[in-house]
């Protein structure tokens, strides 16, 4: 969660508190990844390792670090496609290279409500599926995170962030209206006082 938070600090807002990530189940992207591991940097290793020249050194060379970078790319695009549950709502990445990705955000009063969906043997077995977000707007609005790793935990921490969040800002809302209502009375107090002074100078 830490590393969570360095990681993702420039999506927040002032005040803004981190309360859970929802990332992608690794099953998701271990096809890629193992798959660019195994023939990007394994294969060009045991290659070298059989042929110790130069010449191998310079072609099996270039082919680790291009299998490396590959590599650190499908490990990024898991990573950063995520659901960032903040205490104010919930932001939406989606990254598909390093100069393309964007970033949406629902705000709590707009969630009309949670869904989670688990097809599949693997899906029930290793505990991931798809999960979806939907909100208020013109037509169906929604965000949704396919193959989120424990559907069931994200939705638990959306709805408590939210109700925790509707909780402290109907509190605020109380606090707000209790000192406009305080003002009123002092104001209505002040000009009875005030009207009760100029009636005793006239007299």
């Amino acid at each position: 969660m830490l590393l969570d938070r360095f990681i993702f600090r420039n999506h927040f807002h002032p005040e803004e508190r981190l309360e859970y990530v929802v990332h992608q189940h690794w099953f998701a992207a271990y096809k890629p990844i193992c798959k660019i591991g195994f023939f990007g940097l394994v294969v060009p290793a045991i290659l070298w390792y059989i042929f110790p020249t130069k010449v191998a050194l310079f072609i099996f060379g270039i082919w680790f670090i291009a299998g490396f970078i590959r590599f650190l790319y499908e490990v990024a695009d898991w990573y950063f496609d995520v659901l960032l549950i903040t205490n104010r709502g919930i932001i939406d990445l989606d990254w598909r290279g390093v100069f393309d990705k964007s970033s949406s955000r629902v705000d709590y009063e707009t969630v009309v409500g949670v869904t989670y969906e688990k097809k599949g043997f693997w899906s029930n077995i290793l505990n991931f599926g798809y999960i979806e977000v939907e909100k208020e707007g013109h037509g169906d609005e929604r965000i949704e995170l396919p193959n989120a790793a424990n559907p069931q935990k994200c939705e638990r921490e959306i709805i408590r962030a939210r109700e925790k969040y509707l909780r402290e800002r109907g509190m605020e809302d109380e606090k707000v209206l209790k000192e406009i209502l305080t003002g009123m009375v002092k104001s209505h107090v002040r000009n009875k006082r005030e009207k009760k002074e100029t009636l005793a100078d006239i007299i």
